[in-house]
């Protein structure tokens, strides 16, 4: 444990070092550059870091299995991943107003008003948090339905309210601030999310090009700079080739 929470530690002060957290289909990543100003915070069990971009924490459990691999492409990951049995998050099916978000990364957002999106992912509850009237209320006419069944109004309007959106896992969450951008438009650089309906009807927990063992989930990813990643092998994990 304190091994891997030594590795978080310094693969979270370094900003060479990309996250993500989701599952196929619906998957958050937080990004920073390497001038850009960022509050870190390493305060016992949880590990910070935020820009006005976006957020993202850890809380190391003893728990998790690092399965460093190479994708097809030939760059670096490390997959951080739980037991099936406690990997588990809510896996609501529609939209569901959860209250403030009391542990919101900023103390700002702490008030703001939480919704699951009910998405259903098995690991990741992913939500979005707003605090303007206008976006609650758009967020609170849709809740007990489907987000993604046919003919619900909120999804075309998403990129227009841009509520922040929260992915939470088990041990962590990614938070982002950026806007959504319109159907046609590309991800904005540094944090962002995808939501991909045709990815999310395979109900995976991730993809099958990601060499998971049997019995596990990924809850977090990580891309580490090549120099750094001979570290995450000493963990005694094998480097697994994909699939």
């Amino acid at each position: 444990m304190s091994d891997l929470t030594s590795l978080l530690r310094n693969a979270l002060n370094d900003p060479a070092t990309g996250w993500s957290l989701g599952a196929f289909g619906a998957i958050a990543e937080f990004i920073r550059d390497p001038d850009e100003p960022a509050t870190l915070r390493d305060d016992g069990p949880e590990l910070e870091a935020r820009t006005a971009r976006g957020g993202l924490r850890l809380r190391p459990t003893p728990a998790i299995r690092a399965v460093p691999y190479r994708t097809r492409s030939g760059s670096l990951a490390v997959a951080l991943c739980l037991p099936r049995h406690v990997g588990a998050m809510n896996r609501r099916g529609v939209v569901t107003e959860l209250g403030p978000d009391r542990e919101a990364i900023a103390e700002a957002d702490r008030d703001a008003l939480l919704f699951d999106l009910g998405l259903g992912v098995f690991q990741t509850d992913v939500c979005v948090r707003s605090s303007d009237p206008a976006t609650i209320a758009r967020l609170r006419a849709v809740a007990g339905t489907e987000l993604l069944a046919p003919g619900n109004p909120l999804p075309p309007d998403l990129p227009a309210l841009s509520p922040d959106r929260v992915f939470i896992g088990p041990f962590g969450r990614i938070e982002v601030s950026q806007p959504i951008p319109p159907p046609d438009g590309r991800s904005p650089e540094g944090p962002h999310t995808h939501v991909l309906p045709k990815l999310l009807a395979h109900n995976r927990t991730h993809a099958a090009t990601v060499p998971i063992p049997d019995g596990w989930v990924p809850s977090l990813y990580l891309s580490p700079p090549a120099e750094s990643f001979a570290a995450w092998e000493g963990l005694g994990a094998e480097v697994l080739p994909p699939p």
